[in-house]
């Protein structure tokens, strides 16, 4: 056990990362800087596709992306020096300071948690659209011996690196719109190749298609269109068509600018804890926001209790005009003009009726209603949007406190039990509706701010159905939640890009979708409809063979979101990217994204849940970890017996799927509240790649040890490239034994950063940082003071960091300190995903001892698939030499 313990310990530290030097401060970034050669050997070259006569070559300097792209130009991915999360990040943060990522020569990207500059290329941003392998299986059997999950993860308008980056816009409003195969209606992109005789043959289904007479451009001596400077489409890996009329929504009816309605609960509870004030704070900032930066967009406001509270918010009027509906199960509109209004025109009649609000909370307790119609005020809601807009659609962001148990859709008070089944909604009412607000392009953002058992899972699902965005504030304090609060109703409005839109994936022949993991599709392989467009949706989706592919050759991807903006034009964005076909198993697991290989794991495991049998689903989620690991060591490093060996691609793999398996929605014990787990499931149903890599295993950073002079310092002109020069002393694992007693530590798991401090910390850093000897109860909302010293100026950068990571404007910070903060347990156990759990789940050393048993188990019982099953050769002696 002893020896076993220590090949555990010692897992890959052989790799050895050579040291950075020293990066001057506050260097300029550079885009012309060649990306620095990785060590280890690239890929073989694959053998090019079949050119047609006269098709022109692909442009010189433009390889194709991914392993495969042009033999020496690929690159393979670095070598991982450890397996431990904490130092991971750090290393491959530091890798990317000084070198552009270019999606054309290089193979795999760097981590969802490193922000990097990407180069403009024929392939994508990796933000945007990531394989889970850069090298992909010829075969469905090949795949199968490898045991990996096949699929990629799409992100649209996920922020990229500098900000002010520009997507180029083609307008092809004109005839049919973008130029498109005739075959795969894939859209134009710089895989296309163009014939002399006015053809072009698609990169996807290798069909030759005429060129329309607008699109015909003569051809250079290099093959190259003579106007390919002027194309965008054919230049960039992502490109936006304004479309024609001919892809409007509703034919022969236009498109609108985007309609809000905010929703606000104003019943007894919520004016209590006063989350109905904050909600009306955050109303009005949202309000503002849109006044100024999306000036065409509409607002109403609805206000609820036991009953609905219309707002006449008509410019002329000089003061609000409130209209009460007490008829809930037939609800109508007791107005139509004046319900919808652009801010800029009647923001004085908005201000007013804000104001009456907050004056009917505070000042007429009599007045207020106990119960919430929350059912009834979506159902007007829904009504609004589609009588205002002739049924284009729009968005609802609303709030919620309680229960609710009039109207329709109440529901009924039972026990907070968090092993029933739970998980999928099985209310009939709030299902049709869910179906409604889809086909009517009605998107929800829901906050609910209620601390006793709300059934979410019920009340989530318009918000799943509908692609929105779900929030929970616990035991809502507004001291410390009206500020977060606040950041995210305003953020729910900042990163709306546009809605009525419909995701499209296509791929090379021989691959297709098997499935989008996407409750508005039914987790199907249909392409899901998406009524409100965000920045931060992200959409992850598993592939499947038709046919064979062809060893050598390359693959392409393309997705492609129709949606129309917020000013009512109608838009295509494509994103392209591409990879090798391999035979090589060993090539297969060294060119993997582990990123979307683990949320593929994830959502995959999301879709079977619902009969409440968590522990089943941790132990498929272990013997699938362990199949994959027995089937590289069995095929690829069958040499160190003793030894727990890793793919490089996959040493954190084992790390993220632990701290799943310990998340509260996984959580085994009757001590799990079915708030808790439905919360988590929501998250983990919408999260990006940034925040559930963050979620699974937050980053902890050390503030009390002896810092240089770049540590958390920004070493580019946009400040966004942290610096982590001393990454060993900075690398802190999420374990409570890691926190050190007078320690200080900034944590971060995707939405909320945490303050952990204890008696014993020196009161001088609490002074530098806090401006106190002794830290406050909580923080004014939710945010640190902005001092004149270091580590108050090095904490803000560590802080636009993170927020530029998750793409939001700022983020909240909470303390955490043992013995004064109430939830400092029940916090830090849900943060430290290394140490063993309350029900049973090893630590992250023992766990890595158990799966080498298991490894070792199956590779002595023979349970691992042979390549020799993958018979797609004619002859014993081709399958010898290909394995």
């Amino acid at each position: 056990m002893n020896s076993l313990a220590q090949s555990v310990s010692s897992l890959s530290l052989d790799q050895g990362a050579n040291r950075k030097h020293k990066r001057p401060h506050r260097a300029f970034h550079t885009f012309n800087e060649p990306p620095a050669m990785a060590s280890g050997g690239g890929l073989q070259a694959p053998r090019s596709a079949l050119q047609a006569e006269g098709a022109a070559p692909l442009r010189a300097g433009s390889p194709v992306m991914g392993a495969g792209a042009g033999g020496s130009s690929a690159m393979a991915p670095p070598a991982r020096s450890t397996h431990l999360v904490p130092t991971q990040r750090l290393e491959d943060q530091q890798q990317f300071l000084t070198r552009t990522f270019m999606p054309d020569v290089e193979a795999v990207p760097p981590f969802s948690t490193t922000q990097f500059y990407c180069g403009v290329a024929g392939a994508c941003d990796p933000r945007v659209l990531a394989l889970s392998a850069y090298n992909i299986p010829k075969t469905e059997q090949l795949r199968a011996v490898t045991a990996l999950p096949l699929g990629l993860n799409v992100q649209p308008f996920a922020p990229v690196v500098p900000s002010d980056t520009a997507v180029p816009a083609v307008d092809a409003r004109a005839g049919e719109g973008p130029l498109r195969c005739r075959r795969c209606r894939v859209y134009a992109n710089p895989r296309f190749r163009f014939t002399s005789d006015s053809h072009f043959i698609c990169n996807m289904c290798q069909v030759r298609t005429q060129l329309p007479p607008e699109e015909y451009s003569p051809l250079g001596p290099s093959g190259e269109r003579m106007d390919l400077a002027s194309k965008a489409e054919l230049t960039h890996g992502t490109v936006e068509f304004l479309a024609p009329e001919l892809y409007n929504v509703h034919k022969g009816r236009a498109a609108v600018p985007l309609h809000y309605v905010f929703l606000v609960d104003i019943s007894t509870w919520a004016n209590e804890n006063k989350s109905s004030l904050a909600a009306i704070e955050g109303v009005r900032t949202a309000i503002n926001y849109i006044c100024e930066q999306q000036p065409n967009c509409k607002v109403a406001i609805i206000a609820y209790d036991k009953w609905l509270r219309f707002f006449n918010l008509r410019p002329e009027s000089s003061q609000a005009q409130e209209l009460i509906v007490s008829e809930l199960r037939e609800v109508f509109l007791p107005l139509y003009s004046g319900l919808f209004v652009r801010p800029a025109e009647a923001m004085h009649v908005i201000q007013d009726t804000l104001v009456k609000l907050e004056s009917f909370i505070q000042d007429d307790k009599l007045s207020h209603g106990a119960e919430a119609c929350f059912g009834s005020a979506l159902e007007a809601a829904l009504l609004a949007l589609d009588t205002a807009t002739n049924g284009n659609g729009g968005k609802i962001i609303a709030t919620l406190n309680t229960l609710p148990t009039v109207g329709n859709g109440n529901l009924t008070l039972r026990r907070d039990d968090g092993l029933k089944k739970s998980l999928k909604c099985d209310n009939s009412f709030y299902t049709a509706l869910a179906d409604r607000m889809l086909k009517a392009y009605v998107g929800l953002d829901l906050f609910c701010t209620g601390s006793a058992f709300m059934d979410f899972a019920t009340l989530g699902h318009p918000v799943l159905a509908t692609s929105g965005t779900f929030r929970h504030y616990s035991n809502f304090q507004l001291d410390r939640d009206e500020f977060p609060l606040v950041n995210d109703m305003l953020h729910a409005v900042s990163s709306t890009v546009g809605y009525q839109a419909q995701l499209k994936v296509r791929c090379s022949s021989g691959l297709s979708v098997s499935r989008y993991y996407s409750t508005a599709c039914g987790h199907s392989d249909r392409d899901p409809v998406i009524p409100v467009v965000t920045a931060d949706q992200s959409f992850t989706l598993a592939l499947q063979y038709d046919s064979p592919l062809q060893a050598g050759t390359d693959v392409y991807f393309q997705a492609s979101l129709l949606y129309t903006d917020l000013d009512g034009v109608r838009r295509v964005r494509t994103s392209n990217t591409s990879a090798a076909v391999s035979d090589n198993i060993h090539e297969i697991f060294k060119f993997l994204n582990q990123d979307v290989v683990t949320a593929l794991l994830v959502q995959d495991t999301l879709t079977a849940l619902g009969d409440a049998n968590f522990l089943g689903v941790r132990k498929s989620l272990d013997t699938r970890l362990a199949a994959i690991l027995t089937q590289y060591r069995a095929l690829v490093d069958p040499s160190h017996a003793s030894q727990l060996i890793l793919p490089d691609a996959l040493k954190s793999l084992p790390a993220y799927l632990l701290a799943f398996q310990k998340s509260p929605l996984l959580r085994a014990t009757g001590s799990a509240r079915a708030n808790d787990r439905a919360v988590d499931y929501l998250r983990f149903a919408t999260y990006d790649l940034r925040r559930l890599a963050y979620r699974l295993y937050p980053q902890i950073l050390p503030l009390h040890v002896p810092l240089s002079d770049d540590d958390y310092t920004f070493y580019d002109a946009h400040n966004l490239l942290l610096q982590f020069p001393s990454a060993d002393d900075l690398a802190v694992r999420a374990a409570h034994g890691a926190l050190a007693d007078g320690g200080c530590y900034l944590i971060f798991q995707g939405d909320t950063v945490y303050l952990w401090l204890n008696d014993h910390t020196h009161p001088q850093l609490l002074r530098d940082l806090l401006a106190a000897d002794a830290p406050p109860q909580l923080l004014p909302s939710a945010r640190l003071p902005g001092l004149d010293t270091d580590i108050s100026a090095r904490v803000r950068s560590v802080l636009d960091y993170w927020a530029a990571l998750a793409g939001r404007r700022a983020l909240p910070v909470q303390l955490l300190r043992p013995h004064s903060d109430p939830l400092y347990a029940r916090t830090l156990s849900a943060l430290v995903t290394e140490d063993a759990s309350v029900d049973g789940l090893d630590s992250y050393d023992a766990h890595l001892v158990v799966l080498h048993r298991a490894i070792q188990d199956n590779l002595r019982h023979d349970r691992y698939l042979r390549p020799a099953a993958a018979r797609d050769h004619d002859s014993l002696a081709q399958r010898y030499i290909q394995f």
